[in-house]
């Protein structure tokens, strides 16, 4: 199990943020975002490859509004992974 905080930033400034725990090894990326997402009532942002791999090399990777098709409220959406 791994746990993953997400956080809704707005002017340099955490708005609102969760933590969840997931099986790593039953759960895929997407599903994680997902999950995340819903439970902090965003629309679930477009994933690329840079976001996986800047997760997978940093232990965090940020979405910012063009990785959204619908208009947020918050200027960046950060996952990361706790240890």
């Amino acid at each position: 199990m791994i746990k993953i905080w997400g956080k809704l930033v707005n002017k340099e400034r955490v708005v609102k943020s969760k933590t969840i725990e997931v099986d790593e090894k039953t759960t895929t990326f997407f599903d994680m975002l997902k999950t995340l997402c819903e439970s902090l009532n965003i629309s679930t942002p477009v994933l690329l490859n840079k976001h996986v791999y800047d997760f997978n090399m940093f232990n965090q990777t940020i979405f910012k509004a063009s990785d959204f098709v619908e208009p947020i409220n918050f200027d960046k959406f950060i996952l990361e992974h706790l240890h």
